[in-house]
């Protein structure tokens, strides 16, 4: 299975039609009712990080759990 990770632009459909977020807490118990569990969870940034400091925190997080990421070092194509 292949993702690929993308700056999203000003007119991108989620930030017209929106989305929900859940509390940790809720995320991991429905994970728990389930039978799942997260294959890793780790803090990318708050509410004061850029969002390049996120996307580069995200691509470093990823690539100590395995993931192999395309283009250069910082995720670019």
């Amino acid at each position: 299975m292949k993702y690929k990770i993308k700056k999203v632009k000003k007119d991108d459909p989620i930030y017209n039609k929106g989305f929900t977020i859940s509390s940790i807490k809720n995320y991991f118990q429905s994970k728990k009712d389930r039978g799942l569990k997260p294959l890793f969870f780790e803090k990318i940034g708050d509410k004061n990080s850029t969002r390049d400091e996120k996307l580069q925190n995200l691509i470093k997080v990823l690539k100590e759990n395995g993931w192999k990421i395309k283009g250069g070092s910082n995720g670019d194509n």
